[in-house]
């Protein structure tokens, strides 16, 4: 409780000289930040990767220091609102004191009156209930300026205890979460790069299930993030009594390091851009790194059936074509992808590879994350074309995110179930981006480009401004042809189908189209087409030939 004596000592008016402070460091930063945007902005012929990387961090920086001077404008209003609190119920508590004194009456530290003559013991009453209510006041004055204060220095302490949020002000880690969560990847991106290093640190340990997915945040901390959630699942997992199931035996190997695919015998830490734990498991792993050595980045989606239990059998299939091309290759399985080609009664087509439904929904998410990832290369400063490529029923996927506005230097369909669900063309944001497609003879897919061209669209090998890409032998030199031929060559590196894509990521010329057998057999009819789709169905989702 704030006593007498020590009210008495209260000097309010040095909180207006720190308030006056307050002001002053905030115009000052104001200044340095527009300073900063004017020196940037100094020399309109600068352009480049070097550039945009730059302006980036410009961005971050500016965003950084208008929210100290934000910070420091508060901590003046706080300041001078405090001055006029202590300062007013100061002065009221003196004149008590000066008046009860001036009249005979002892005055105690506590507040407590007392007279010599016992005839002005109510007088006495009535001034201790006075200066008693007067230093409860003070007391809570002087209690509200020094937890404003105290909370607006966390912004300034570094520990990163409270994170700004997005929409301005300051809260705890999960508030902030909620609200980025909400946020175009734009805005994402700039509030991220703005933060301090333990605000950063704050919100990944919080909210790694936001931070880990979110477009806009930077691929080393969205991997990071997501690593707390695999083993958050897998901690999940032992403590529902499956510490020897399958799932927990697959979050494991998530969390092992695994091979890399540029440079044979050393093992890295696997890295994942994404992590759901929902339905089928749903992931965006990276395999080998975005660096100036690259000689482009991928994109590969993947059909029917992929899910967690898949993830070990896509990491090695990328890890080919990032040894075949010298690139960079993300797995994207961030979606519903159906988990069976046929329903086993030939009826139901919800959930099936003949859905279209899938695809509508996972394209959007294909847009936003390449638009992230050509974010991310260019706040590294790093000149690197994008490929996209969609396999089987991720070619759906893919055909739908252009028509839907995916922005990429090229795309390749490999054996893909058709060019998009949507009835509409290709809206691919690059001018000029250059579309190939591969499909091996005798690959069971061809059956639904024909067939099912109402569903996923049409073929693309036949689909105008399209390079039918040769798909050639496996390194045993045998054709790359039949039921297996539809995923095998993503099993070998050294097939002719994977170093046609490889070429194409690297931005080499892909050897031209050579028909070496017809694409399917023309005789055969729907009731054996059907069959060897059943038939076929595993070959299909499973690695081998």
């Amino acid at each position: 409780m704030t006593g007498v004596a020590q009210v008495l000592r209260w000097r309010p008016e040095t909180l207006l000289a720190t308030a006056t402070a307050f002001d002053v460091g905030g115009e000052s930063v104001a200044n340095t930040a527009d300073a900063v945007r004017r020196s940037f902005d100094l020399d309109p012929t600068w352009s480049g990767v070097t550039r945009t990387s730059a302006g980036h961090r410009v961005d971050a920086e500016v965003t950084a220091l208008h929210r100290f001077e934000r910070t420091l404008i508060d901590l003046s209003d706080a300041t001078r609102e405090g001055h006029g609190r202590l300062s007013a119920v100061r002065d009221r508590i003196v004149g008590q004191i000066r008046t009860a004194r001036s009249s005979g009456f002892n005055i105690g530290d506590d507040g407590a009156v007392a007279h010599p003559d016992p005839r002005r013991r109510a007088d006495a009453d009535y001034l201790t209930e006075r200066i008693t209510a007067l230093l409860t006041e003070a007391d809570a004055a002087d209690t509200a300026l020094s937890g404003r204060l105290t909370m607006l220095m966390r912004h300034l302490d570094g520990s990163g205890n409270v994170v700004p949020l997005p929409i301005g002000g300051y809260a705890e880690a999960t508030e902030a979460g909620r609200l980025l969560d909400l946020m175009p990847p734009d805005v994402v991106e700039r509030y991220w790069e703005s933060l301090a290093p333990a605000q950063r640190r704050n919100l990944i340990d919080s909210v790694p299930e936001v931070v880990g997915n979110l477009n806009g945040i930077d691929f080393a901390d969205r991997a990071e993030a997501n690593t707390i959630s695999i083993q958050r699942t897998l901690d999940a997992e032992v403590a529902a009594g499956r510490r020897d199931g399958a799932k927990a035996r697959q979050l494991r190997a998530l969390l092992r390091p695994a091979p890399d695919p540029l440079h044979p015998g050393r093992s890295v830490p696997r890295t994942f851009l994404g992590f759901r734990d929902v339905g089928d498991g749903r992931f965006i792993e990276l395999v080998g790194d975005l660096t100036a050595d690259a000689t482009g980045a991928a994109v590969l989606v993947p059909g029917t059936g992929t899910g967690l239990h898949s993830v070990d059998v896509y990491r090695r299939r990328a890890a080919n074509l990032s040894h075949a091309s010298g690139a960079p290759v993300i797995v994207y399985a961030d979606g519903p992808l159906p988990q069976k080609l046929i329903d086993a009664d030939l009826s139901p087509i919800a959930g099936t590879a003949s859905d279209a439904e899938p695809a509508r929904r996972m394209a959007p998410g294909l847009v936003e994350f390449a638009a992230a990832l050509d974010r991310q290369i260019d706040a590294s400063g790093l000149d690197l074309k994008t490929t996209v490529i969609g396999h089987s029923y991720g070619g759906a996927v893919v055909g739908t995110a252009e028509q839907s506005g995916l922005r990429s230097d090229r795309v390749v369909y490999a054996s893909s179930a058709g060019t998009g669900v949507e009835d509409r063309p290709w809206n691919n944001a690059e001018p000029h981006v250059q579309r190939y497609s591969l499909t091996p003879p005798g690959d069971p897919i061809q059956y639904w480009q024909q067939m099912g061209s109402s569903v996923h669209g049409g073929d693309p090998d036949t689909a105008p401004g399209v390079t039918r890409l040769d798909t050639g032998n496996y390194s045993d030199g045998t054709p790359v042809a039949g039921r297996s031929a539809h995923s095998g060559y993503l099993d070998d590196e050294g097939s002719g189908a994977m170093r046609a894509m490889a070429a194409v990521v690297a931005g080499r010329c892909p050897p031209p189209y050579i028909e070496r057998a017809p694409d399917i057999d023309a005789a055969q009819d729907a009731l054996d087409v059907v069959g060897g789709w059943i038939e076929e169905g595993l070959s299909l989702v499973t690695p081998g030939r």
